[in-house]
């Protein structure tokens, strides 16, 4: 569904869907295991490396994003960042789940992880469990960089299994993606190119700094930078006929926090702002963000409670 799939695109400030889709051709089946084609990155695509900047996360941060689409509330998705093992790895964690009003239609609870590495932020493994309407299904995504090889293997819950390759490249998770994407200067004017996987589908993107402006969110009055992402090349699927334009917001600090997503789809626009943000310090606030002159360098401060509705 086309919410599931916008949500996570804020996790990278750009446009690509951590929801996999499932269904393609096949190149062999076994009792156990259906292959499926492999799928691999155009030679002529080139895919720039980027020095990484500061952490735009600290271990604990959990962010709380709502959706809506033509002012009805959709779904909300809770995403939470974890610095493991003395600091040697990451773990990104996101939370999905519709709205009782369009579970009527489309019930969503989704849950993505990723484990990534601390210092080039290279992914190693994600899990998504995929609980829609009746589909019931468990990927498992092993990402090696020496063979230049993403596999993805998904289980549903009759207990067929199918197993995709991906070759070529070094593309990066939806939450490593994130990291390094939100670290970079982002400067106005600037374009930068990223390849990104999502479990059942590649994407390759671009996303330019538009410019500075200040943005009315549910956290108050903040300075923020736009961004205009656009699909280069994608494995396989619909997003470019599903989605006619897309706009994201990101805090105008040394964080980069995606404050808005904005998508025009087949019939009106899908909006999905941050609600929330909590750290680990444990203070507690309920004031609005305050309007801070952008390269200010100063930060805004952080928002509780949590909602109780994200599992």
């Amino acid at each position: 569904m086309l919410v599931g799939e916008l949500l996570p695109l804020i996790l990278a400030v750009v446009c690509w869907a951590a929801i996999p889709v499932a269904g393609s051709p096949r190149e062999a089946v076994s009792r156990s295991i259906e292959r499926q084609v492999s799928i691999r990155l155009p030679s002529n695509l080139v895919i720039p490396h980027y020095a990484r900047g500061p952490a735009p996360f600290h271990s604990g941060d959990t962010l709380i994003y709502r959706a809506s689409w033509l002012g009805i509330p959709a779904a909300e998705a809770r995403v939470v960042v974890l610095n493991n093992g003395g600091g040697h790895s990451w773990t990104g964690r996101l939370w999905l789940r519709s709205s009782a009003a369009v579970d009527v239609l489309y019930r969503m609870r989704d849950f993505i992880s990723e484990d990534f590495n601390s210092g080039d932020l290279r992914p190693r493994e994600m899990h998504i469990s995929q609980n829609e309407k009746k589909r019931r299904d468990e990927w498992t995504i092993r990402f090696d960089d020496q063979q230049h090889l993403v596999t993805s293997i998904r289980k549903n819950a009759q207990g067929r299994t199918w197993l995709r390759e991906f070759n070529g490249g070094e593309p990066w998770g939806p939450f490593s993606g994130a990291m390094l994407a939100l670290s970079l200067p982002l400067t106005v004017g600037q374009t930068y190119t990223f390849d990104v996987f999502s479990g059942g589908n590649r994407y390759v993107f671009a996303f330019s700094v538009d410019k500075r402006e200040v943005l009315a969110t549910p956290l108050g009055m903040v300075p923020a930078l736009r961004i205009i992402p656009s699909v280069v090349w994608l494995s396989e699927g619909k997003f470019r006929s599903q989605v006619s334009r897309a706009v994201v917001w990101v805090m105008d600090d040394e964080r980069h926090l995606p404050l808005r997503i904005e998508a025009d789809v087949f019939i009106g626009t899908i909006r999905i702002d941050l609600a929330q943000v909590s750290g680990t310090d444990g203070a507690v606030g309920n004031a609005s963000l305050k309007a801070v002159p952008p390269g200010s360098g100063q930060s805004a401060p952080l928002l509780l409670p949590l909602s109780s509705s994200v599992p």
